[in-house]
Parts: C-alpha cells; sequence; structure tokens
C-alpha cells in the first residue's frame, strides 16, 4: 500500500483507456491506487427507496444504484433460522432480525424478534424501543440459539454471478450490539466488568455464528464482508477501550484473519466517536472504516491518525446536511471530502441509511457532484 502524506493529494487520472468498472475501482481505492473517480455507495430506508423508484421510474434498489451510478452492491443477507418465531406467523421487522407481533402497548406495536428480544414500534413511525432482553429470564444453557439457513448460500453465489463488476458487500450479525440486546445494556457491562463466565458464552456463540457466515460469503465470492458493531456516542465510547480491548477485539481478529486468508476485505462499521480504538482496528486488519461519522468524529483528523492503513467508506453527514442543508450545501461536502480525503482511499455516500426526512433533491445531488468532478478532471 501507498504510505499517505496528507500534504500531497493522489490525483485522478481521467484518461479514457484507464476507465475502471465498479469493482475494479473500489478496490484500487480501498488500496490506495490510482482510480478514475471516486466510487460511491448508496444506503436508504424503505421509505424513500420508493420515494426514488418513483422519481427515477425505476423498481428495485440495485435499479436505483444504476440510475445513480453507485458502484457498490449489497449481496443477499446469509440469514438465520429457528430461534423465538413460531412457524405461520405475519413476519415484520425488527430492531435486526425478523420479528412478528406479540400484542399493543397502547399506540405502540410489541414485536418479538428471532432472538426472542422484545421490542416496541410507534405506530407513526418507523421507530423502536427495547423492552425486554431474554437472557434476563432465560438461562444461557437452556437459551434456544438461531442456526445459520444453509440455504442462503445459493442466493449469495447467484447474486455474486449477475453482479460480477461491481464491489459485492456480504454482511455478519453483529457482535457487541447483539450480546447487549440479548442481556440489557446494564446487565452486559456489568458481566464484563465481573467477569462473568457467560460473557464467554455469549460472545462465542454469537462470534460462531458470524464466523460461518463470512465463511459462506468468502466462498460465494463477495469482495467486502461487513460488521456493523456500534461502540461509540456522539462525543464519547459506549463501552470503554479497556472491555472492548478484552472482550470483542480478539474476536473481531479471528473474523478478520478468515476474511484476509481468503484474499478479501474487512469492513468494519461503528457510528459515532471512537478515536480511541483506531490503531486497534488497524491493527487487527480493518481494511475499510465506516462511516468516519462527520458530526462525532472530523474525517481529516481521522485519515491523520491512520494514514493509508484504512480506506474511508460514508463520510456525509446524515444528521446535517444531507437532511436539512441545500443542493448546493451538499455540493460543497462532497467536493470538501474528495479534496481533504484524497482521491483515493475513498468510497463516498451517506454516513448511514438516508431516513424519509432527506429531500431527494439533496440525495441525486450527492451523485450528480461525483459525475461532474469527474467530468470536470476528464476535461482538463
Amino acid at each position: 500500500m501507498l504510505h499517505f502524506n496528507p500534504a500531497v493529494k493522489i490525483k485522478f487520472q481521467y484518461a479514457l483507456e484507464i476507465r475502471m468498472n465498479p469493482r475494479e475501482r473500489c478496490i484500487k481505492s480501498i488500496e490506495f491506487e490510482e482510480i478514475d473517480r471516486v466510487p460511491t455507495v448508496f444506503r436508504a430506508r424503505p421509505e424513500v427507496i420508493s420515494l426514488l423508484e418513483e422519481h427515477l421510474n425505476v423498481k428495485g434498489f440495485d435499479n436505483i444504484c444504476s440510475k445513480l451510478d453507485v458502484d457498490v452492491r449489497f449481496a443477499p443477507a446469509i440469514s438465520l433460522t429457528g430461534g423465538y418465531i413460531p412457524k405461520g406467523v405475519e413476519v415484520k421487522e425488527g430492531p435486526y432480525e425478523a420479528a412478528y407481533t406479540i400484542g399493543w402497548s397502547g399506540e405502540y406495536e410489541l414485536r418479538k424478534d428471532r432472538w426472542g428480544i422484545i421490542s416496541k414500534w410507534s405506530s407513526k413511525t418507523y421507530t423502536y424501543q427495547y423492552v425486554d432482553h431474554p437472557l434476563k429470564t432465560i438461562d444461557v444453557e437452556d437459551y434456544v440459539w438461531p442456526e445459520v439457513n444453509e440455504e442462503s448460500f445459493e442466493l449469495v453465489k447467484k447474486y455474486r454471478a449477475e453482479n460480477e463488476d461491481f464491489c459485492v458487500y456480504g454482511g455478519v450479525i453483529h457482535l457487541f450490539e447483539i450480546a447487549w440486546q440479548l442481556t440489557g445494556f446494564n446487565e452486559l457491562m456489568v458481566m464484563m466488568r465481573r467477569n462473568d463466565p457467560r460473557i464467554g458464552k455469549i460472545l462465542d456463540t454469537l462470534n460462531d455464528i458470524r464466523l460461518k457466515q463470512a465463511k459462506m460469503l468468502l466462498e460465494a465470492g463477495v469482495d467486502i464482508v461487513y460488521d456493523g458493531d456500534d461502540v461509540g456516542a456522539q462525543n464519547t465510547m459506549i463501552i470503554s477501550p479497556v472491555l472492548w480491548r478484552r472482550f470483542l477485539k480478539p474476536r473481531y481478529k479471528l473474523l478478520s484473519d478468515l476474511i484476509h486468508s481468503k484474499g478479501k476485505y474487512f469492513f468494519f462499521h461503528s457510528d459515532g466517536w471512537i478515536e480511541p480504538i483506531i490503531h486497534d482496528l488497524i491493527e487487527i486488519g480493518v481494511d475499510v472504516l465506516n462511516p468516519v461519522q462527520p458530526e462525532t468524529m472530523d474525517p481529516v483528523r481521522v485519515r491523520e491518525l491512520c494514514g493509508s492503513k484504512m480506506a474511508f467508506e460514508g463520510t456525509l453527514s446524515i444528521q446535517k446536511t444531507l437532511p436539512f442543508g441545500s443542493v448546493e450545501d451538499v455540493r460543497k461536502e462532497v467536493r470538501k471530502r474528495i479534496r481533504e480525503l484524497g482521491s483515493t482511499g475513498l468510497i463516498l455516500g451517506p454516513s448511514h441509511s438516508l431516513q424519509p426526512d432527506t429531500p431527494l433533491e439533496n440525495i441525486l445531488a450527492i451523485y450528480d457532484t461525483v459525475k461532474r468532478e469527474s467530468l470536470k478532471h476528464l476535461s482538463c
């Protein structure tokens, strides 16, 4: 990999003879090599996807991506089976897994998901709160763990074959987030501080599921395995770096080693402020860091901390600029990211799923500005 010098920007090479397909563009950017333009990614809530389908006169997430000239594609999930979903129920959205309705509490719908976690959902929005955590009342030894659905493999393999020119991501379940949703957040923190023997059982079982999902994704041919595990809040970490290093870091390392053994890339997501563990993420082999949330961390400072050891993905503000800024504000932020972070080592896009209050013109401005920057350099 190139050694990053913040004072030197690697210039785009827009000569027509080196135009790249989306997969090549993303991989070369992750490797901090010269690229023809900054690659892009798109994420959005279902409500936003429906509006874009109507506006762009297309159907389906991938067709929206094609219209926007987005480089990344998301493989179908290696899904789970079993657990606490009864047969024959109407399956609905859960916090992280499929769920079903178990009752109502005023204006809130109560749902129980595959993990046995109960949440309440507002009848007016898609937002939810946690109500109950199964390992508060079920002994770890008696808990019914979901299992990996082996039938998912063929769907991912087929998707990879149909999207060979694109950079295809495939995801695994969360480690820290699912663990605390099973036990309750405060309860998990106490277990960690006391080094409760149950914590090893919980984290190891979850990580075994993750490793099995990753093996299937890698065998199916995805380019990037992504792992999302929020450990940051707006201005602090929600778990101490000491506990993070003791309980989570070694298990992330197992996943990273597996991914790299197959010559693929490890993508790590955490919202919020996570500066204290940036060098730890480099140490375990994270190739792509997402979202580098600009409301909580300065992307330029994080680039200075990690140089060319980790590429960035995301970086555009979904809390401020995209929902509340003007089209010109969005264009300025896109140009600012490219100018300040360099023209490689970046897959540009929203820092998380675009929310329903995001104006369509602001969404379109992201991808239009990237195209304009490409054409501007091409004409030079």
